[in-house]
């Protein structure tokens, strides 16, 4: 190979390899940021000010705010009261690392990598947060469809059948049922699933994916007795595991099916 070619060869190589450390810490960061909000935003709590242990509120040193270091160093405990900090703390912090580095190697640039980035972390947020309030907030709903068309026109892959299918499919529950059945949360969220898919065959993947999830987990419920068949299970959790599916697997599932 000419010395040329081996030379640009090894610079793409270090500047991907910039990128995804650049991107991992920023989800990392981002994760942090996100907890925040996860617990704030159901208890209607402003964003500013310095967070605080919930057992004990004592301010929190920023070097014990160092993403997922500072939970190892401190071997899961407030530094004050000594009382568990929750595993959804780190745990939140790493899927943000890992989920910001899978959208750069899935876009290959840095300004869609980071529109998909940003796009999936508030589907993060909102899933964790509908898992534990059974309620999706606006306040992440709407960023997340501006980011979702916004990434949805750079690749120039919004389609009317799509929106038919994915929020036509939620639109109609709302309606018949009049918000029993799913909130007007969902509705608003199968947008923004819908622009960030924008192909409709991708779409069907995440609802099938959703579905088969969800109906596993409720049936694992059911056998644990943990839960009984008039229990209301979040759904959003498991629409953004559909998602998550479509979007890095969902052409290697319809190529399976033939459906590509």
């Amino acid at each position: 190979m000419p010395h040329g070619n081996v030379q640009r060869m090894f610079l793409f190589e270090q500047t991907t390899f910039v990128y995804l450390i650049f991107f991992a810490v920023l989800g990392l960061v981002f994760g942090s940021f996100g907890n925040v909000l996860i617990y704030r935003i159901p208890n209607n709590q402003g964003l500013g000010g310095r967070s605080k242990c919930p057992s004990c509120s004592t301010t929190i040193r920023s070097f014990d705010l160092i993403p997922v270091i500072s939970y190892l160093l401190l071997a899961g405990r407030c530094r004050k009261c000594k009382a568990t900090i929750a595993i959804r703390y780190p745990a939140i912090e790493l899927i943000s690392g890992v989920l910001f580095v899978l959208a750069y190697i899935q876009m290959g640039s840095v300004l869609t990598g980071l529109l998909l980035a940003f796009a999936i972390w508030l589907l993060l947020l909102i899933a964790a947060i509908d898992q534990s309030t059974q309620g999706i907030p606006d306040i992440l709903n709407i960023p997340l469809i501006v980011i979702s068309i916004a990434f949805g026109i750079t690749q120039g892959h919004l389609s009317l059948i799509a929106f038919l299918i994915g929020t036509g499919f939620f639109f109609i529950q709302w309606a018949v049922s009049r918000g029993k059945w799913i909130g007007s949360g969902d509705v608003l969220l199968s947008i923004a699933l819908t622009a960030l898919l924008g192909k409709w065959n991708l779409v069907l993947v995440m609802l099938c994916s959703a579905y088969i999830v969800g109906s596993i987990f409720a049936v694992y419920l059911l056998i644990k007795k943990k839960c009984s068949g008039q229990d209301h299970l979040a759904f959003a959790p498991f629409l953004v595991i559909g998602t998550l599916i479509a979007l890095f697997l969902g052409e290697i599932i319809l190529s399976k099916l033939l459906l590509i």
